[in-house]
């Protein structure tokens, strides 16, 4: 499934999204952040009415249970205050949300492939779906707070008045609001506004060179209120090189690279990265490297760990090189031994 994200703002804005997207992350947003103040409305009379009805059933100072029960609630009905919501469209092409999010259409949309995207997020629980349009707001009962189970969050964050029903809205709900990082090849597309600046459309295409994104110009159809798109051509070319060479600014060289694990665990700020090297690269290289690792890929991790195999080494093999990055400080530890064992063994 693909889903869709309009940007667009000042010149300031624009510099801010497209750094975001240079580094793999996007922002989730904080509740009190987002533009209709209704947001996580819900109706929580019915559960009041259920708990006390069984009341009876809590013993003796059941008073005091009772208002257990309702503390818990007002407990997680306060989760909501820490998620993070970051709102997709299922349309590229609407002209309202163009005109709302797309800086009157001076801005652009990007387009992301979810399961990639939704995969980023392996190590932790997050929430997807599409919104649901009511004209009254959703209500929780008993079995909602004492049984576990997602309808809850649903009822929580997925539901919005029917006002909102051209936004075609698809939600993920992150653990907390702020970066979230993401696969990168989960951004398949660009598309620019009908207003966007040609020097904003080379400035992304020129910072996102090499990773085989498709572009698109956003066309009006003569005399009707609907609009189309056009391929635009990339001038950088379509070889794809972002994480498959080491880049030109730290090698000339052109090594080649296959990223084979990754991870980031949200929990410890901690990420993991197993990269294959076509040919040894010197300590300065892989200094440079590991830094443009941690810029790019793990720009919220307080420690990384970059194992560096060599391509004639098996997968059981010790690897060759290490970086640590811990706090801002890197530690590079090399295994000439690991050199003296791949070539033994081919």
């Amino acid at each position: 499934m693909l889903v869709y994200k309009y940007r667009g703002g000042n010149e300031d804005v624009f510099q801010r999204d497209l750094t975001s997207i240079e580094r793999n992350y996007f922002w989730s947003s904080n509740i009190e952040e987002l533009n209709d103040p209704w947001e996580t409305i819900i109706k929580s009379d019915k559960f009041k009415i259920q708990s006390k009805s069984l009341s009876w059933f809590l013993g003796k100072n059941t008073k005091d249970k009772f208002l257990n029960i309702l503390a818990a609630l007002e407990d997680l009905l306060s989760y909501n205050k820490k998620i993070g919501i970051y709102s997709l469209s299922k349309t590229y092409i609407d002209e309202l949300l163009w005109a709302h999010y797309g800086y009157s259409h001076k801005g652009f949309c990007i387009e992301y492939d979810l399961n990639i995207l939704l995969n980023s997020f392996k190590t932790e629980k997050v929430f997807s779906f599409p919104i649901k349009y009511n004209n009254t707001a959703p209500e929780i009962d008993f079995k909602d707070l004492v049984i576990k189970n997602d309808d809850l969050i649903l009822k929580m964050t997925g539901f919005k008045s029917k006002r909102w029903e051209y936004e075609q809205e698809h939600r993920i709900i992150t653990n907390s609001f702020g970066k979230q990082l993401y696969e990168f090849n989960s951004l398949k597309s660009i598309y620019f506004g009908l207003r966007m600046s040609e020097n904003h459309k080379l400035e992304i295409m020129n910072r996102l060179k090499g990773r085989g994104i498709k572009y698109f110009q956003i066309i009006q159809i003569e005399k009707t209120y609907r609009f189309d798109i056009k391929p635009i051509l990339d001038p950088n070319g379509s070889e794809i090189t972002y994480f498959r060479q080491i880049p030109d600014s730290i090698s000339n060289n052109k090594i080649q690279i296959k990223i084979l694990e990754k991870e980031f665990y949200s929990y410890n700020r901690k990420g993991t990265i197993t990269i294959e090297l076509e040919n040894i690269i010197s300590k300065d290289i892989i200094e440079k490297f590991a830094e443009f690792i941690k810029e790019q890929l793990f720009q919220t991790a307080e420690r990384v760990y970059i194992y560096y195999y060599l391509k004639k080494q098996k997968k059981n093999d010790v690897a060759w090189a290490i970086s640590h990055i811990t706090n801002g400080e890197l530690e590079i530890q090399i295994n000439d031994y690991a050199i003296i064992t791949s070539s033994s063994k081919h």
